[in-house]
């Protein structure tokens, strides 16, 4: 079973300065070779591009070229992953059951991510991802089974996070459908199946009035949405 843990890092200031250029180099990867060439792809040539088909290569050969070869100094799994991330982020947008927004270029100022899979470690204090010595981290509980993944992370604020995922070589815990209440074998906090369908109801309900020019409050009522237009 799939588990992940979530824990707070603290580059040194060449660590931080390295995860920031290669936050650069995925935002440039999910940007400038993904987002602006499909767009463009398909206004002038109407033609649709399978992000992962026909934009993942182009990488390789942006790394070839002279311009980008900048690109090489980064993860090589979690450029591509920058890609793979906009094609996900068209199939949500087009399955009209999530009701996702278009995707969007992504910020500098925003938060920024990146995903590593090979050549991943968590050592005693620290996490170890490919290009860069380990890094200190605050590991609050035992990582227990095989690293799969290590998704860095930093904050709007400037703060580092390591999102780690194993696979403790156990069997998902069976839930017929009977059985109403489950508690975490790891936390022991208990989850109740009939509330956590009223919360999901709800949150569809609100995205459904919102989606229709409701502003829903707190307490449940509803408005329309007023948009005053201020004169100039």
């Amino acid at each position: 079973m799939l588990r992940a843990t979530k824990v707070r890092i603290y580059p040194t200031p060449e660590q931080a300065e390295y995860l920031n250029g290669q936050f650069g180099a995925i935002r440039f990867a999910y940007n400038k070779a993904a987002l602006h060439i499909k767009k463009q792809a398909y206004k002038r040539h109407g033609v649709s591009l399978n992000s992962r088909k026909d934009l993942k290569p182009l990488l390789e050969v942006a790394k070839k070229s002279r311009k980008y070869a900048w690109l090489k100094a980064y993860d090589a799994i979690a450029l591509p992953q920058a890609v793979i991330n906009l094609h996900t982020a068209f199939d949500n947008f087009f399955n009209l059951k999530l009701r996702a927004q278009f995707p969007t270029f992504k910020r500098k100022q925003g938060k920024q991510s990146s995903y590593h899979c090979v050549g991943v470690k968590v050592l005693e204090g620290a996490v170890k991802i490919p290009k860069l010595s380990p890094i200190k981290a605050c590991i609050h509980r035992e990582i227990e089974g095989k690293v799969e993944s290590i998704t860095l992370s930093r904050t709007a604020t400037g703060k580092y996070f390591a999102a780690i995922l194993c696979d403790d070589g156990k069997d998902a815990p069976e839930m017929p459908l009977p059985k109403r209440i489950w508690q975490c074998p790891v936390c022991h906090v208990e989850h109740d199946r009939d509330i956590n369908a009223a919360i999901n109801i709800q949150r569809k309900g609100t995205t459904a009035l919102q989606a229709a020019g409701l502003v829903v409050s707190a307490h449940g009522g509803q408005r329309k949405s007023v948009i005053k237009t201020v004169a100039a």
